[in-house]
C-alpha cells in the first residue's frame, strides 16, 4: 500500500530572520506532496497570506496557516507587534520573546486535537521535545544559524575553561573543531550559559530525528560531520530553501515586494561594475549615534562608492538615527558632489541589490540569512557583528572559508539594541574596505573564493545537488519513522 502524504506542522520563531527561512522550507515540503500547515500568530500570518495562497491555487500545494491568539494584554505590548524584528528596544523584544513561549498551551492543544506525523519547531523553543514525546510523533529542530555555531557552541560548553572571564584581553581558542578558530572578542557569559546551553540541549534531545538548516553542505560539510559524530544527530542542509523554490517551481516573485521600482536600484544602474559597497546590519542591529559618526568616516576615507541602508532609532537612549544628525559636518554634500553615495532608512530590496552588477561587496553584521544571500549572488564581505551568533558567522566567513575581510567587534553583545562600551574605529572600517575594493591579490583571492561557494550553491539545490538530495532524503526517513510507528502500534493492537 502506498503510503500517503505528511501532515506536518511548523512552528516558526516570532522573529523574521527565523520565520521567514523556515516558510521557505514549509513551501519546499508542500511542494513535494506533502500536507503542511504553519502556526503562526495574527500579524506575523499576515506577513505570508498572499504568498501562502499563491501556492495554494498556482501551484496546487496543500498548505495552510493555522493562528494563534498573541498575548498582548499580559505582556502590555501595542495589538500588531508580533515580531522581534518590529521591536526597537530591549523592553519590547523581550516581551515579544516571552509571548513566543507563552503560545505553548495553544500550540499543545491545536496538536492534541489534530495530532500530525511530524512537527517541525524553532530551537528557541525548548518544550517542544517534551510536547514531542508526549504526542509520540518525531520532532525536527530547525536551526535558523548554521552548524558551524553550533559546533562553536558544544565546543565552549565541553571546554569551558577556553575562556577565562578574568581575563577580557587577548584572543581565545576554541579547541576540538575542524579548523583552529579564533575570537577576538570574548563571549559574554550571559550568551554562553543561557543561550548556549538553551540551543545545545534543544537540538540533542532524544527525541529530535534530527537538525534542519536553511543552508547548504558544502560550506560548512566539516562541521555537519563532527556535529554528527558528537551527538548522534542527523544535519539535513535543505537550502538555500528560496533559491531551491526558484528551481522547482519558479516561485522566485514572493516575500520580496515591488522591488523593480525601489530607486536605489536606479541609482545603482547609473554606477560602474563591482565600484558600490552595500551597507546593511540587518533588521535588528541598531547601532549608537557614535558608532554610525565611525563607520561613516572610515567609508569616506575608503575613497569608494557606498549604498547605505540605516535601519530606525535606538530608543534605549533616545538617538533618533532616522534624522542622521550623526553624519560628520558637510558629509552629504562632500558625497553627493561625485555621487559617491545613496543613504536611506528603512526596507530595501536586498536580493537585487546584491545582485547588481554595481555591488563590489557587503559590509554587514554577519547574519546568516544575510551570508546565504550573499553567497547567492557571488558577492565578498566585510564582517562587523552586531550582536550574538554573529561573531561566530564572522569567523566562518573570515576564517574558515575565506570570502570576506574582517572588520571585527570590540564588545560581545547579547542584544542588538543599545551602545556599545567600546566603539569600532574608522581605521578599521577604512582599511577593510579597501582591502576588498582597492584590487590586489588578497581582493582577486577573496573573489574567486565567493564564486567558487556561489557555485556550489546553486548547484547544491539542482537535481542530483546537496540541498536536493537532502530534501528527498529527508522526507523519506520521515516516511519510514511514521511507517515503523504504525506498524508497532498495529502489533500493540493485534496483541492486545
Amino acid at each position: 500500500m502506498e503510503a500517503g502524504p505528511l501532515k506536518i506542522y511548523l512552528v516558526p520563531f516570532l522573529a523574521s530572520g527565523h520565520m521567514i527561512p523556515l516558510v521557505h522550507i514549509a513551501r519546499l515540503l508542500a511542494s513535494q506532496g506533502e500536507h503542511v500547515t504553519l502556526i503562526m500568530t495574527p500579524s506575523n500570518a499576515k506577513l505570508f497570506t498572499n504568498t501562502i495562497e499563491q501556492d495554494r491555487v498556482i501551484y496546487g500545494s496543500n498548505i495552510n496557516i493555522h493562528t494563534l491568539n498573541f498575548p498582548y494584554n499580559q505582556l502590555g505590548l501595542p495589538e500588531g507587534l508580533e515580531n522581534v524584528s518590529s521591536a526597537t528596544n530591549n523592553d519590547s523584544a523581550t516581551k515579544i520573546c516571552i509571548a513566543a513561549h507563552l503560545l505553548q498551551p495553544q500550540v499543545e492543544a491545536f496538536l492534541t486535537a489534530n495530532p500530525p506525523h511530524v512537527i517541525v519547531t524553532d530551537f528557541m523553543f525548548m518544550w517542544s521535545q517534551k510536547l514531542a514525546t508526549t504526542l509520540g510523533i518525531p520532532n525536527l529542530v530547525f536551526n535558523p544559524l548554521s552548524i558551524f555555531v553550533s559546533c562553536v557552541m558544544d565546543s565552549i560548553k565541553r571546554n569551558p575553561n577556553s575562556l577565562s572571564y578574568d581575563d577580557d584581553h587577548g584572543s581565545f581558542m576554541i579547541p576540538d573543531l575542524p579548523h583552529p578558530i579564533t575570537l577576538n572578542v570574548k563571549p559574554s557569559p550571559m550568551f554562553t550559559k543561557a543561550v548556549t546551553e538553551a540551543i545545545i540541549e534543544n537540538e540533542q534531545n532524544s527525541n529530535n530525528v534530527g537538525i534542519l538548516l536553511n543552508g547548504f553542505e558544502e560550506i560548512e560539510h566539516e562541521y555537519a560531520e563532527h556535529y554528527e559524530k558528537l551527538t548522534g544527530r542527523k544535519v539535513w542542509h535543505v537550502g538555500p530553501a528560496l533559491l531551491m523554490l526558484k528551481n522547482k517551481t519558479n516561485m522566485d516573485k514572493d516575500l520580496l515586494g515591488d522591488e523593480q521600482q525601489h530607486e536605489c536600484l536606479n541609482w545603482l544602474d547609473k554606477q560602474e561594475q563591482k565600484s558600490v559597497v552595500y551597507i546593511s546590519f540587518g533588521s535588528l542591529v541598531r547601532f549608537s549615534d557614535d558608532q554610525l559618526l565611525e563607520i561613516a568616516s572610515g567609508l569616506e576615507a575608503s575613497g569608494h562608492k557606498f549604498l547605505w541602508v540605516v535601519h530606525g532609532k535606538d530608543n534605549n537612549n533616545g538617538s533618533n538615527n532616522d534624522n542622521m544628525t550623526w553624519l560628520p559636518l558637510g558629509f552629504e554634500a562632500r558625497m553627493k558632489k561625485d555621487d559617491r553615495m545613496m543613504i536611506f532608512n528603512g526596507w530595501s530590496p536586498q536580493v537585487l541589490i546584491l545582485n547588481h552588477s554595481a555591488i563590489g561587496a557587503f559590509f554587514t553584521h554577519s547574519g546568516w540569512n544575510a551570508i546565504s544571500e550573499t553567497i547567492v549572488a557571488g558577492v565578498p564581505m566585510i564582517t562587523m557583528p552586531g550582536y550574538g551568533d554573529q561573531y561566530y558567522n564572522e569567523k566562518l566567513i573570515t576564517q574558515v572559508r575565506g570570502f570576506g575581510v574582517e572588520v571585527g567587534g570590540q564588545v560581545w553583545t547579547s542584544s542588538p539594541y543599545g551602545d556599545r562600551d567600546k566603539l569600532v574605529g574608522r581605521e578599521r572600517i577604512e582599511i577593510a574596505v579597501r582591502k576588498l575594493m582597492d584590487g590586489g591579490d588578497e581582493e582577486d583571492q577573496v573573489r574567486t573564493r565567493v564564486k567558487e561557494l556561489q557555485q556550489k550553491a546553486h548547484k547544491a539545490v539542482q537535481q542530483g545537488g546537496s540541498s536536493y538530495r537532502n530534501l528527498a532524503d529527508m522526507i523519506q526517513v520521515l516516511h519510514n519513522t511514521l511507517e515503523q510507528s504504525n506498524k508497532v502500534g498495529e502489533r500493540v493492537k493485534n496483541h492486545k
